[in-house]
């Protein structure tokens, strides 16, 4: 247990603001109306009453290679308060009559050693200490100060989960909340009001550890006779579109309506509006249309802007953030109203919508949208939880629940790791993928590969997906995917993201480019298991090259010959995630045929050898002396040779005695010097057999069907032999591997019931479950290789 108090101590959601580092910006006023400070004095003295909301934000983080840490806490106040009429002119204050705070806070943490932790808690309810939340205002100098709410009447519950060393559960009740001081100077007579501030810092100076909170509050008096009303056609179900064939224009666009109303209900003569404003605030400004399109975007151009809607005519400045509409008309109650469009450029993009009225009586009135969830003076766009950056209407469909934006956890029962390196949020902003735009599945591992090999490597793809369970996206076009970057979220500005997460290609090689006679997968980093960002890419000889190990029989039977390029494709791609072989350490053999006429034969009988001399006892998996089994094939062999070699090598041998005699090197006559040439120089180098030895736990080892274990061995050692012995595969009796392990244990072949024994045991613990060492997440750093 004090392993875990030592992390979770390092890891608190809430950072005092003794780091380094800090920057305080101030606050942003806007709405505001020029006037002398007289009129401003007195005009804010006749306000009663205020409405308005806080929002602030705090997050932290920790991305080193030991600790991954991710915490964020939200909370939003939407208050009204009443002019405090004891206290003494030039100063007034405005204590809060009521407000509701709303909010949550999220923490993920991990450490490599120790394990991880999560921190998850709601809240609701009022503040406490009510009368102590108070605006205050010096109407002389117009400096005005708001203190938003630090704790809440009633204590809510934190939920944590350890899942390292001593796993455990429990729940910490507590009733802080974040909380930040908000002042400025008002510049204008009484009207909406905007205030911001942010706070950023490092731990010990390092930007891979730090931390931040923004604030942003909103208020503006509250009139007895009028309300200003916002309404928004579809608003709970819609979300925002870019446009993949033209991204510089508007995928899909709503309209927002400002009517003027009067309060409560009340049937009295309306004012007349001067003008309906419009701004966005808090846009997204992410590259592109989506995560990979257009390939390298660069822009940071607004996500979500305003325009005029049909019959509104206005002003647009900032960019297309504000809007100004001076003409408006009346609808069926004599109300008047004005509208404006606003237009999405993108599918992840956001904003925040706020609207007001400037009546000819000089009063702004803030605008409100009164629905299902309440009254919001700042209407999200779309509809949005808080701070969240995704559409609600796509997280009811998903049934996503309070899952953050910036979660990355998906789970795959057996597999090691979680997550795919895409947040949440760049799940809902997608991808193109062939000219369509498509979503990643939140509930599933999202992976992409580029395909430039074409119908040849889709079934070892399908493969490869189907042993994964990974969700595999493999119709990416060249335009989709960058072939150097290999990036699949490179558009990106400051939206959710946990890690630059690639993908990987396929590509066709030559013999002579690959250098290799199969396939290989490239890393960019020696002595560590792949990671998709770590793979320069995978060659591969095409699939009807003569020179390809995929196109020679080694032990497969024919049956599984068919399937080996289809193999060797998800064989690859398995690398590019982190799996490794079952083992290592198989290496290559040539023996050579020693008849009993090899003058270095000193058996009397026949034997393979690795050099002359040098017999290895090499038996059949009956128990059989394969050199005798092959005596006839021997004699065959001689007879050819014979031909082609004993007239030459005698006339050699007759020319040799008379220049050095007879018994030089103990030869004595011309037939002795043929045999010697024949067969030193016919029989034994080309009567061979050469193959791969395969060792026990190598990498033939394990699960006989696993896709990761190889099936090329001719020969295996005998176990507990004095002298070394190799058993030769019996031909078509290896398997191609089409599943994937779960264990170390061999099987089929490699069991230990197999006769004559087990061929190449079971895997390496390190290499065996190939399945549980699937990770497809660039956030993950990767272990080092056996």
């Amino acid at each position: 247990m004090s392993t875990y108090l030592t992390f979770v101590s390092a890891m608190k959601l809430r950072a005092p603001l003794r780091f380094p580092f800090c920057l305080a910006l101030g606050v942003a006023l806007v709405f505001a109306h020029a006037a002398n400070a007289e009129d401003i004095a007195a005009q804010w003295r006749g306000v009663t009453r205020i409405q308005g909301s806080i929002f602030i934000e705090s997050k932290e983080w920790i991305d080193e290679e030991m600790d991954q840490v991710q915490s964020s806490e939200v909370a939003e106040v939407r208050f009204e308060m009443a002019v405090d009429r004891s206290t003494s002119l030039p100063h007034m204050t405005w204590r809060a009559e009521s407000a509701m705070v709303v909010g949550s806070l999220h923490h993920r943490g991990h450490n490599r050693f120790q394990g991880s932790v999560t921190n998850d808690a709601d809240f609701k309810g009022p503040p406490a200490n009510l009368g102590d939340f108070t605006m205050s205002l010096d109407t002389e100098t117009g400096v005005w100060q708001i203190v938003s709410p630090g704790f809440l009447q009633e204590e809510y519950t934190r939920l944590t989960v350890w899942t390292g060393p001593d796993p455990q559960t429990f729940t910490t009740e507590m009733n802080t909340i974040q909380s930040t001081v908000f002042d400025g100077t008002v510049s204008g007579t009484p009207g909406v009001t905007m205030g911001k501030s942010e706070v950023v810092y490092q731990y010990d100076g390092k930007t891979t550890r730090g931390g931040g909170r923004t604030g942003r509050i909103r208020f503006s008096p509250e009139f007895e006779d009028v309300d200003l009303e916002i309404t928004i056609a579809d608003y709970a179900k819609w979300r925002p579109l870019g446009s993949i064939q033209s991204p510089g224009t508007p995928g899909n666009g709503v309209v927002a309506r400002a009517t003027l109303m009067p309060r409560d209900g009340k049937d009295t003569p309306l004012p007349k509006v001067k003008e309906f404003r419009f701004k966005l605030i808090d846009t997204s400004r992410e590259p592109g249309v989506c995560l990979n399109w257009p390939l390298n975007a660069k822009d940071q151009d607004f996500d979500l802007r305003l325009a005029p809607a049909p019959a509104f005519d206005g002003i647009l400045s900032n960019n297309n953030q504000a809007l100004a509409v001076s003409e408006s008309q009346d609808d069926r109650q004599d109300r008047p109203y004005a509208e404006a469009k606003i237009d999405s450029y993108d599918f992840g993009a956001k904003s925040e919508l706020l609207v007001s009225a400037l009546l000819e009586d000089g009063r702004e009135v803030s605008g409100a949208m009164k629905d299902a969830n309440g009254v919001q003076e700042i209407v999200r766009l779309p509809r949005r939880l808080g701070a969240d950056w995704i559409a609600a209407s796509w997280r009811e469909d998903k049934q996503l629940g309070k899952l953050a934006d910036d979660d990355d956890d998906e789970e795959v029962e057996g597999q090691e790791h979680n997550g795919d390196g895409f947040t949440l949020y760049e799940e809902y902003r997608g991808w193109v993928e062939k000219g369509r735009h498509i979503e990643g599945d939140p509930k599933k591992k999202d992976f992409f590969v580029l395909n430039l090999i074409g119908a040849d490597a889709e079934p070892g793809i399908e493969l490869f997906e189907d042993l994964s369970k990974l969700r595999v996206h493999s119709k990416l076009r060249r335009s989709e995917m960058s072939q150097t970057t290999r990036l699949m979220n490179g558009n990106h500005f400051n939206a959710p993201q946990r890690v630059k997460q690639h993908g990987v290609w396929v590509k066709v090689y030559s013999l002579s480019d690959l250098g290799d006679s199969g396939a290989a997968t490239v890393m960019l980093k020696k002595g560590v298991v792949g990671r998709p960002g770590l793979v320069k890419g995978i060659g591969i000889l095409a699939r009807d090259n003569e020179e390809s190990s995929f196109n020679k029989p080694f032990n497969l039977p024919a049956e599984d010959a068919i399937f080996a390029f289809d193999r060797a494709i998800a064989h690859e791609l398995l690398h590019s995630v982190g799996v490794e072989h079952h083992g290592t350490g198989d290496y290559e053999k040539i023996v050579g045929y020693a008849s009993p006429r090899n003058p270095y034969n000193k058996l009397g009988k026949p034997y393979y050898g690795s050099e002359m001399g040098k017999p290895i006892e090499l038996l059949d998996e009956a128990g059989h002396d394969v050199a005798a089994r092959d005596y006839e094939d021997y004699v065959k062999f001689r007879q050819f040779m014979d031909l082609i070699m004993l007239e030459r090598t005698l006339e050699e041998g007759r020319q040799y005695i008379a220049r050095n005699g007879a018994g030089y090197n103990g030869i004595n006559s011309a037939e002795q010097y043929a045999d010697i040439m024949i067969e030193i120089l016919g029989v034994f180098p080309f009567m061979n057999l050469r193959g791969i030895v395969g060792i026990e736990h190598g990498e033939h080892s394990g699960h006989q069907d696993c896709v990761m274990r190889y099936s090329f061995a001719k020969f295996y050692e005998k176990k507990d032999s004095a002298e070394k012995t190799l058993y030769l595969v019996t031909p078509g009796s290896e398997r191609i591997g089409m599943e994937i392990c779960l264990t170390p244990a061999g099987t089929g072949n490699n069991a230990s019931s197999f006769k004559p024994q087990s061929r190449y045991g079971d895997a390496t613990s390190a290499g065996g479950n190939s399945f549980g060492q699937i990770c497809p997440n660039d956030a993950i750093p990767p272990r080092a290789t056996n």
